[in-house]
């Protein structure tokens, strides 16, 4: 359980930095993903890369638990919490959004998806007894309001009744990362960021497979390119592997409530590649959005101070 004197540390810059780093690495991947999955089944994708996922995990938690053997005692874990928090984040979330995205408009996911700050520090508040002072609270809605209009003037938002069940399973994503990142909080006191993301890659990893296992045959029935395997290898490596990671880390080091208004990073950097690589408009209420959402980073560091 979160304390006051918890709550009002000073900021950890180092913390900032990994969770802006993150927020960068999972922006890039939105493009790859997008890009990838325009070529290969989205479900034998996944499996692929989360293959190199968790090869990547279990090694750097090996030699963590090797080099620095500390923070680490699985005597006094819940794995229970540990087993809820997997499915959720590891499989739930990966699967409703997976199947939510391809139902519904990309702006509106991101649109829903901009309101996870909110529901992780509603939940944390609920759950973890961790109460953010007013200007946290004012930091998540200028971040919120910026990310929405960037968002609303990429001219991808409809609000269609066509829609309706692709926006329900992304909220449902939604909610499921949100309840993910609050549990994850208590199980980092005993296990590190790394040994939670590799226990959670490995125990999720054969689910992937059953799903992508119908379509296999089809998509490798040629060889897999240069840019395809780039795709593979840069997703699991980095963004699904390296970058759980560190979300772990900023989530431990300032809390589910902080650390999840960097997911609205993720928008400002999709927007930003698809201006430099896909050569879609780059419109100026964009930019005022985004220095909005930056706007609102600050304010939630101040919270902090």
């Amino acid at each position: 359980m979160a304390t006051n004197a918890q709550l009002t540390r000073p900021w950890n810059w180092s913390a900032d930095a990994i969770l802006f780093v993150t927020a960068l690495v999972w922006g890039v991947n939105i493009l790859v993903f997008k890009l990838a999955i325009g070529e290969m089944n989205p479900w034998v994708f996944n499996a692929s890369r989360l293959v190199f996922a968790t090869l990547t995990l279990g090694l750097l938690a090996i030699l963590e638990a090797r080099f620095r053997p500390r923070g680490n005692s699985l005597n006094k874990v819940s794995w229970p919490r540990v087993v809820v928090f997997s499915l959720l984040t590891g499989f739930v979330y990966m699967v409703i959004f997976v199947l939510g995205i391809d139902r519904t408009t990309a702006g509106n996911t991101a649109l829903i998806f901009a309101s996870l700050p909110i529901w992780v520090a509603l939940l944390s508040r609920a759950f973890l007894q961790e109460r953010l002072p007013p200007v946290a609270w004012y930091g998540l809605l200028v971040t919120l309001l910026g990310t929405m209009i960037v968002i609303a003037q990429g001219g991808s938002i409809s609000f269609s009744g066509q829609y309706f069940l692709g926006n329900l399973l992304v909220l449902l994503a939604t909610l499921a990362w949100a309840l993910g990142t609050v549990l994850s909080r208590p199980l980092l006191e005993t296990l590190s960021p790394l040994r939670l993301a590799s226990i959670s890659a490995a125990m999720t990893l054969p689910m992937h497979f059953l799903l992508a296992a119908p379509y296999v045959a089809t998509a490798y029935d040629k060889s897999i390119d240069a840019p395809m395997l780039a795709a593979i290898v840069y997703s699991g490596v980095f963004s699904t592997g390296l970058a759980y990671a560190t979300w772990h880390m900023g989530v431990r080091a300032v809390g589910g409530s902080h650390a999840s208004v960097f997911q609205n990073v993720v928008t400002l950097v999709a927007v930003a590649g698809g201006w430099m690589v896909l050569g879609e408009p780059m419109l100026p209420a964009q930019i005022i959005g985004g220095g909005l959402t930056i706007a609102g980073l600050l304010l939630m560091r101040r919270g902090r101070t």
